[in-house]
């Protein structure tokens, strides 16, 4: 028997008042997701309202859901009433008002109390409301909205809680524009006193969105808490600061933070970080440069470099005006590593500035910025030319008045690319498709965990999925933990233990050499919905190896790993579909060593989508994907050299809409 959504029933479940809807649709339409929920029909967008209260989880997105279990989910009827539709209701929270500080109760139970960002059609205009439930289902629009307004245009996506502490709720809301999140208090969820601002750091190519903060354990220490700023990036991103909250400011933690604020903990040796001017050895000829922390680049406010400092190829002193033209060189090196890595901004024109490799006097190869002044990982592979004297150049051929100059900083010798095009931060998802996380609170007091949950999609190509029964799905939940690394504290993460059970019988495969292509016949799924653990052996240096997964025809989601480059990689170019939109084939990586010699990844497939684990949740990474009913096939892979598959375990995944 399915599970559906149409007819209304009314029961009571756990003290709530739960609407169920049933019957109109049977949850196995193509790309329906089996075991991540999706709403019955229409948007699924950012989700909302996270509590779990009276044994029971919510999620909202401006629908609603409720679940025993973080994994099976029944739809409620649409929960926002009394509004005069000239409006949208964007992202928010929900708060349990057990002390009704609000006086907004109506009977011996605590209100559920919505708290949204108010987006005017007409103007654009944000601002903060309410909407007050009485049953948990229902919540009617407050008359005295809104309860928070600001000058500010975009001002949106409040995440509200009760600080014990203090005894007051606390907000923390997103200055999109400005790259900035603010933090305000209330006694009441209706008067809000300014507290402080945190930002602009970390990343900031694009508006901060969909905000939180949460305390999280260290990992080995049951003890040991931190306070972690999470902040989603449009269209897809999410980073995240490890740091202290006083009840008033949150102040990033410089030891924690290690690999963001420094690169403590990058792989390799750094040729060059430009603390104390040019390095020994180095070269400048023509006019003056700037290697310093940006103060003295006129109007230009450069953001991204690591340390106290970096070089610029912009005349000091300057604003818009002259600006002279220079070519530095780099001692002579001998190419060891495998990749040479450098955070770069500035021009995109190569004919303005540009940064050489030169093998014996030769260029080969080259880099430019994005055409701003936000620095991004550039590098290449060297591997050709292990053994070789290199040598760096980086040239300013104009002095226009244009953007045609180069900041650089931190170049590193490695064995691992980084993600090329990629601000430097602490990010919690290197996929394309993890956006607008969100914590649980729990007011029921029972846990003892962190638990995310975020959706799975893309604004660039989200209108245009092929999917007919609606828009949207959400990502696994996933508990979280900080560990310690030689770069300070890091997020890891992995789905909820509940998922496993879901699982049929187990599928092994053990010691299996990768030379070329290999079907996993031990494991024929009848549809994408399964789970794979897998630990590979990296036994040639040379090698890329993994999966294909959704395999149909010459159509497949890879899976793998570059030992030449140190990098996990999904290569989305070549499934069914990967035309939907100009924006939505692509090729992702993410940086990571082997751990005692393997590679260990855990994989969700469901029909639409694919989120891996990689090194104990060390690293994740999630996308979406549009395969046909029966592009199911599974193949293992070894090219440029061979792996050792050391260890697979393969499950089936049940259907949570499938009810006995």
């Amino acid at each position: 028997m399915m599970r559906g959504l149409l007819l209304v029933n009314v029961l009571v479940l756990l003290g709530l008042t739960a609407y169920v809807v049933s019957a109109q649709t049977d949850y196995t339409e193509p790309y329906r997701p089996q075991y991540h929920f999706s709403a019955s029909t229409g948007w699924l967008g950012d989700p909302n309202g996270m509590i779990r209260y009276n044994d029971l989880y919510h999620v909202f997105w401006w629908g609603h859901a409720t679940s025993p279990d973080l994994v099976h989910w029944t739809e409620q009827r649409y929960p926002m009433a009394g509004a005069d539709g000239s409006f949208d209701y964007f992202s928010g929270s929900v708060v349990v008002d057990e002390q009704n500080t609000s006086g907004l109760a109506q009977g011996e139970s605590a209100p559920l109390i919505a708290i949204y960002t108010m987006h005017d059609r007409a103007t654009e205009a944000e601002a903060q409301g309410l909407s007050v439930s009485q049953d948990g289902i229902t919540f009617e629009y407050f008359d005295g909205n809104p309860v928070l307004d600001t000058p500010e245009t975009v001002f949106r996506d409040p995440q509200v809680w009760w600080d014990a502490e203090n005894q007051r709720w606390l907000m923390i809301i997103a200055l999109p524009e400005r790259h900035r999140v603010r933090f305000y208090a209330s006694p009441d969820l209706q008067t809000w006193e300014h507290l402080s601002d945190f930002g602009p750091v970390g990343a900031r190519a694009n508006w901060w969105e969909v905000p939180d903060l949460i305390q999280v354990s260290v990992a080995g220490d049951a003890n040991t808490k931190r306070w972690v700023l999470m902040c989603g990036m449009g269209p897809n991103s999410v980073q995240y600061f490890v740091g202290d909250w006083d009840g008033t400011q949150f102040t990033l933690d410089p030891e924690a933070n290690g690999y963001l604020l420094r690169g403590d903990g990058l792989p390799g040796t750094v040729f060059a970080d430009f603390e104390a001017g040019l390095p020994a050895g180095w070269t400048a000829d023509g006019d003056a440069l700037s290697v310093s922390d940006g103060t003295d680049l006129g109007l230009y406010r450069v953001s991204g470099w690591l340390g106290g400092g970096f070089l610029s190829t912009f005349t000091p002193g300057t604003a818009f005006g002259y600006r002279g033209t220079v070519t530095i060189t780099s001692p002579e090196f001998t190419i060891e590593p495998s990749a040479i890595n450098f955070l770069l901004a500035g021009t995109d024109d190569a004919e303005q500035a540009v940064v050489n490799l030169l093998v014996n006097g030769e260029i080969v190869r080259s880099a430019t910025g994005a055409g701003d002044v936000l620095m991004r990982w550039a590098g290449w592979d060297v591997s050709e030319f292990s053994g070789q004297t290199g040598q760096l150049q980086i040239v300013d051929n104009t002095d226009s008045a244009d953007a045609g100059f180069l900041n650089v900083d931190h170049i590193l010798f490695s064995d691992v690319l980084m993600p090329s095009g990629r601000e430097h931060a602490n990010w919690l998802d290197y996929g394309p498709d993890y956006y607008a996380v969100r914590a649980y609170r729990d007011y029921d007091e029972a846990e003892d965990r962190a638990v995310l949950m975020g959706w799975l999609g893309n604004w660039e190509y989200a209108r245009w999925v092929p999917t007919t029964w609606g828009k949207g799905v959400l990502a696994l939940p996933r508990e979280i933990e900080l560990r310690t690394t030689p770069g300070g504290l890091r997020i890891a993460q992995r789905p909820i233990p509940t998922f496993e059970t879901l699982r049929g019988d187990v599928v092994e495969v053990r010691e299996v050499v990768l030379d070329g292509v290999r079907p996993l016949t031990e494991f024929v799924p009848p549809r994408n919905t399964y789970e794979l653990d897998v630990e590979f052996a990296v036994t040639d240096p040379a090698a890329r190896f993994g999966l294909r997964l959704a395999v149909g025809g010459r159509n497949a989601i890879t899976v793998g790993y570059d030992a030449r480059t140190g990098n996990l990689f999904l290569d989305r170019t070549r499934p069914e579909n990967a035309s939907v939109v100009p924006d939505f084939a692509k090729y992702v990586t993410a940086p990571l060593l082997p751990v005692d010699g393997r590679i260990h990844l855990h994989i969700y497939v469901d029909q639409s989508s694919v989120e891996i684990f990689a090194d104990d949740g060390a690293l994740a990474l999630s996308a979406v994907m549009f395969p046909s009913a029966t592009s199911t096939g599974i193949e293992l892979f070894a090219e440029g050299g061979t792996a050792q598959l050391t260890h697979l375990q393969a499950w089936e995944l049940a259907s949570i809409w499938e009810m006995p």
